[in-house]
């Protein structure tokens, strides 16, 4: 009997394939090779195992005894070896493969895009699917693992279930239009603020749990006149003087330069809030998505992003 240190592993990834498609057409059109060669590495194999792994018949090939004792011992590391080809694989082609992100409105628009065009630039081959969820469908989806990262702000919902990695941070402000002017220079309380009409986002949203605590730490409670399901919205109805909009500043920017409306002096400290992404540990990511998601996480050095020096005080 041949030494079995000495028995090539492509005789037993043979063995497998044609073991696993009870088959040596189906195994032969897998592994690209003609069916006379697949015969060859199997007889080659049971002459230096000194046993017949295979009975053939019409309906095709079934294991022996000895057979099945030999695919139990090599199915793992065969797998194993499959696994480590296509990622291989994956690395020189270009990275063919898909990605799957769910992102709130914040993330997608002002911190995601700028790294999917640099990352789309060096892998054009990899599909991306971006679906913009609520915080209840974003951990839905990573529960059931349809995607394969998502990217929200905090304050976020206590779970521990996942991980959480800050990859960049941004800053809310207080905006007012032209009816309001007479207020920017003056340095206003909790107090002041609520006795003018406030835009904020609705119940439930990230951004509306953020400033109903600020208000609350302060001894106040926020009771919006106007509720939005989208930050967007505020600077414009802030140009229509419906009153003071609570918004990240990367959503009034445009309006604060060309619509003449005015950020709030506040004698009180607006934390900065943090923009993070979250990851199921159970879900295996493929290797452009584990790309991807390095190259965020790197963000905070990385000088294609300055997101976190805008604090809405210059333009």
């Amino acid at each position: 009997m041949q030494n079995l240190m000495e028995i090539s592993f492509d005789y037993y990834k043979v063995f497998y394939e044609v073991a696993r498609s009870h088959s040596i057409t189906l195994a032969a059109s897998h592994l690209c090779l003609t069916q006379p060669t697949v015969t060859k590495y199997i007889q080659n194999l049971e002459a230096a195992l000194g046993c017949q792994l295979f009975v053939r018949s019409q309906k095709g090939v079934s294991m022996t005894e000895e057979g099945q004792r030999l695919f139990r011992q090599i199915s793992h590391p065969c797998q194993q070896m499959g696994q480590a080809q296509e990622i291989i694989r994956e690395c020189t082609t270009n990275q063919n493969g898909k990605i799957t992100i769910s992102a709130t409105e914040l993330t997608m628009r002002y911190f995601l895009l700028p790294f999917l065009e640099r990352f789309q630039h060096r892998f054009p081959n990899v599909r991306l699917q971006i679906h913009a969820h609520s915080f209840p469908a974003m951990i839905t989806s990573l529960n059931d693992e349809t995607v394969d990262f998502a990217l929200s702000i905090t304050p976020l919902e206590s779970f521990s279930d996942f991980e959480i990695t800050p990859v960049s941070d941004f800053q809310d402000i207080l905006i007012a239009g032209s009816r309001y002017s007479y207020l920017e220079d003056k340095q206003l309380s909790m107090e002041d603020i609520l006795s003018f009409p406030i835009i904020s986002m609705e119940h439930g949203t990230a951004s509306r749990r953020f400033w109903d605590s600020l208000f609350e730490e302060h001894g106040f409670e926020l009771s919006p006149n106007i509720e939005l399901n989208s930050n967007d919205l505020i600077a414009p109805a802030t140009v229509h003087n419906l009153g003071i909009g609570l918004v990240p500043y990367k959503f009034a920017r445009h309006y604060l330069i060309n619509y003449g409306i005015i950020q709030l002096k506040t004698d009180f400290f607006v934390p900065k809030r943090q923009i993070c992404l979250i990851r199921n540990p159970l879900h295996p990511q493929n290797t452009p998505a584990q790309i991807l998601i390095d190259m965020l996480k790197g963000s905070a050095t990385d000088p294609l992003f300055s997101y976190s020096t805008d604090s809405g005080i210059s333009f």
